[in-house]
């Protein structure tokens, strides 16, 4: 695993990895005290001393470069700003991040090939719709009354 390659990774692929390399740091730890302890120190013991000291040296870089990763991933100001719009927009955000330029790229050029298909298909199926004319339909009421008109009298009297 490469320091370089972290970017890259989930975030449960980081904590995973930074577990392991605790457990590693930790185990060098102990075995560093015990050849301190010993004795006898022969030329051989002084060697593997140095080899498990310089390991643990770098396992302690590996887990703080681990460590400002999973900072620099929570404190980004693009995916928090992003994550204030949208869920589609953060995801944008992260995948820019995370991925390669190239697959990024990639990626999000055949996402627009698929929005751009689709809404192709869809103006495309509209155009085929014939137009329909909507026509108000009468209003029946079958509970009320007809309604019966008939012409004025033209005098009072004749009523």
């Amino acid at each position: 695993m490469f320091v370089a390659d972290m970017p890259h990774l989930s975030d449960g692929q980081l904590s995973h990895i930074h577990k392991e390399a605790d457990e590693v740091f930790t185990s060098l730890e102990r075995r560093i005290q015990e050849l301190e302890q010993e004795l006898s120190h022969s030329p051989q013991d002084r060697d593997t001393l140095i080899k498990a000291s310089t390991k643990r040296d770098v396992t302690r870089r590996f887990l703080r470069a681990i460590q400002e990763e999973q900072e620099q991933r929570r404190n980004n100001p693009a995916i928090r700003h992003a994550a204030g719009e949208s869920l589609p927009r953060t995801f944008l955000e992260v995948a820019r991040h995370r991925l390669p330029g190239a697959t990024f790229d990639s990626l999000l050029q055949e996402a627009l090939t698929a929005c751009e298909q689709q809404q192709a298909a869809a103006a495309e199926a509209e155009a085929e719709t014939p137009a329909t004319e909507k026509v108000v339909p009468i209003r029946v009421d079958s509970d009320s009354l007809p309604v019966v008109v008939s012409p004025a009298p033209e005098s009072v009297s004749e009523a």
